[in-house]
């Protein structure tokens, strides 16, 4: 392939790296706005190169925050390069978004899109479906972020024709084996921004419990930052097993972190900080609202790899799981094996290989029916289809 188009809405310092990774397998254009403000994070710059180059471009929300957003400068953008194909988050609320699918369609550049589907909604209406069955016309392949995704293309009676899984994963540079534990470790660590949804009070309130009645000590770690950082910091004040580190991008440092933890815990909805703690050794603890989270929880095994809480009774359920692992280093050795493989398992080939694979094969076979020459009859392979070699 000559050059990939990568439209996204704006990066973050995980689809940095995947998308710099992605690039080792075809050049890419790289379309983003920058992120915004309040994020909780900084992204490092990418420097353009025969590989990478890069567009900045604003986005622009006539209609307000909840619909219509536009990324101005993608079209232009599309009309001069004209990329062999385009890749993109699958974003409904942006008006570019539906305006990019059309004009790749006019143009006959394949549309590649990735994205979480619509799982939180369970059952879609009739409307809903006429739109998903338009974008599912309009694109070359809509690239699952897990398999938990596609099951609800399936069950609204959607065609899975179109339809593949890239589990999305992140590559840990700064891994830790299980054989790095020592079972003497006292420390929670939760990963991520400190927001609203991150339930991170919950988590401090719990902690504080089991070391005040049931006289384990364990101290909490928090490594993020966010428009919540101030409240928390000053709720925890007085509490001196809290450990905020901040916002820290350092993969290494958080590492040194982890070290001194037995399990991870993202209280809240979660995302991708639960592959982090995964690649750590550190069992993840969760709630079990599957629909609240993003689609990564959903590769928790429960009670092998990591607990799930119970939502509905949220601040005892958690408590116990904490209690039982800070009060049980057997169980803890057990699960923080069976997070470790199941991060090797989602991490090994990489995002950015799976995407490759996909677009790779859907390029070929497409070429193929040009030509008039034979394929199998099924779009993609079934491994990429279904996700099935996750365990």
């Amino acid at each position: 392939m000559k050059r990939l188009g990568v439209i996204q809405p704006h990066l973050t310092n995980t689809s940095r790296e995947m998308f710099l990774d992605l690039a080792q397998y075809c050049p890419l254009d790289l379309v983003a706005s920058p992120e915004p403000a309040g994020m909780g994070f900084k992204v490092a710059p990418i420097a353009d190169g025969p590989r990478v180059r890069c567009f900045s471009v604003p986005t622009l929300m006539p209609l307000g925050k909840r619909f219509g957003w536009i990324q101005w400068g993608v079209v232009t953008y599309i009309l001069r390069e004209r990329p062999e194909a385009i890749f993109l988050n699958a974003n409904p609320r942006y008006l570019t978004f539906w305006i990019t699918l059309l004009w790749a369609k006019v143009l006959g550049i394949p549309a590649y899109v990735h994205g979480h589907g619509f799982y939180r909604r369970g059952r879609i209406g009739a409307p809903y479906k006429l739109m998903m069955r338009t974008m599912l016309r309009l694109v070359a392949s809509y690239i699952c972020y897990a398999p938990i995704v596609r099951q609800a293309f399936l069950d609204n009676g959607l065609s899975g024709r179109k339809l593949a899984v890239a589990h999305n994963s992140l590559i840990n540079r700064f891994p830790v084996p299980p054989q790095e534990k020592t079972g003497t470790e006292s420390g929670v660590l939760f990963i991520g921004r400190l927001r609203r949804e991150s339930h991170l009070d919950l988590l401090m309130r719990v902690v504080e419990r089991i070391r005040q009645d049931d006289g384990l000590p364990v101290r909490l770690h928090v490594v993020g930052d966010g428009e919540e950082a101030s409240a928390l910091r000053a709720r925890a004040r007085d509490c001196p097993w809290i450990v905020f580190h901040g916002g820290l991008y350092d993969a290494e440092r958080i590492r040194q972190v982890s070290l001194e933890c037995f399990a991870g815990c993202y209280p809240g909805n979660a995302g991708l900080s639960v592959l982090h703690m995964m690649s750590l050794s550190l069992p993840v603890i969760t709630h079990n609202n599957m629909r609240a989270h993003g689609p990564e929880p959903s590769f928790i095994r429960d009670g092998v790899s990591g607990l799930l809480y119970d939502h509905a009774d949220a601040e005892q359920s958690l408590y116990q799981a904490v209690r039982s692992l800070a009060s049980d280093p057997a169980k803890v050795a057990q699960l923080r094996q069976h997070a470790f493989a199941d991060y090797r398992a989602l991490a090994n080939p990489s995002l950015a290989a799976r995407l490759w694979t996909i677009i790779r094969e859907s390029e070929n076979q497409r070429r193929g029916r040009i030509a008039g020459e034979a394929f199998p009859a099924a779009e993609l392979s079934a491994r990429a289809r279904t996700g099935a070699e996750h365990p």
